[in-house]
């Protein structure tokens, strides 16, 4: 039987080949996963943005047909739970209001709340107001981060500025909002709110 010679006996690999193999992964591996993370950042934005735009899409129809149908009523004939404070905003969480936004939007937000004009404000001078939407907060799983809509477009960042009234001011136009809470963790408006601020300002931090 003739033997193998040497140059086809089998060997493995060298220190050095494996070192250079695991250098090489290293590499790969520091250009690829920061790509990879900022897809998928970028394709949960996308799902956000567009939930976000479902559940705008799904109120301002049903706010619609109020408008259209109403007769001597303000905004209160949404049957939520006014909360305490002069500008009279609506605990909807729960209602027959927000279970209709969210099953056409077919999306349960972590938090949802509108602004839209403030009714008692309004009803004298620019009653449709009373049922447009110009500030919402969509906010789609805790672990994420919420998105704000500025009147025209969703935003990362909180886009208005506050004078302490209820006043805000986009692009240059300023509005008496009332707030309408359709989801919240919280139970109450006050801790709603706080949790929202803490969650911006975590953002801010981390960026």
């Amino acid at each position: 039987m003739k033997k193998i010679g040497k140059k086809y006996e089998k060997r493995g690999f060298t220190l050095v080949e494996l070192i250079v193999v695991l250098v090489i992964l290293a590499v790969l591996a520091a250009i690829l996963i920061p790509a990879l993370l900022g897809y998928i950042d970028r394709a949960k934005e996308k799902k956000d943005i567009l939930n976000a735009k479902n559940c705008m899409t799904a109120t301002q129809a049903k706010l619609t047909k109020m408008y259209a149908n109403r007769s001597a009523s303000d905004t209160s004939a949404i049957n939520g739970t006014k909360t305490p404070g002069d500008h009279g905003d609506m605990w909807l969480k729960g209602s027959d209001f927000s279970k209709t936004v969210f099953e056409t939007a077919d999306d349960l937000p972590y938090m949802y709340i509108v602004g839209l004009g403030d009714y008692n404000y309004y009803k004298d001078s620019d009653v449709h107001k009373a049922y447009t939407c110009y500030f919402a907060v969509y906010w789609g799983k805790q672990e994420d981060d919420p998105i704000f809509f500025n009147g025209s477009r969703w935003l990362k960042e909180y886009p208005w500025a506050v004078d302490g009234q209820n006043n805000f001011t986009v692009n240059g136009t300023t509005t008496q909002l009332q707030f309408y809470v359709l989801s919240s963790p919280s139970n109450n408006l006050y801790d709603t709110w706080k949790t929202l601020q803490n969650k911006v300002k975590e953002r801010v931090k981390k960026n």
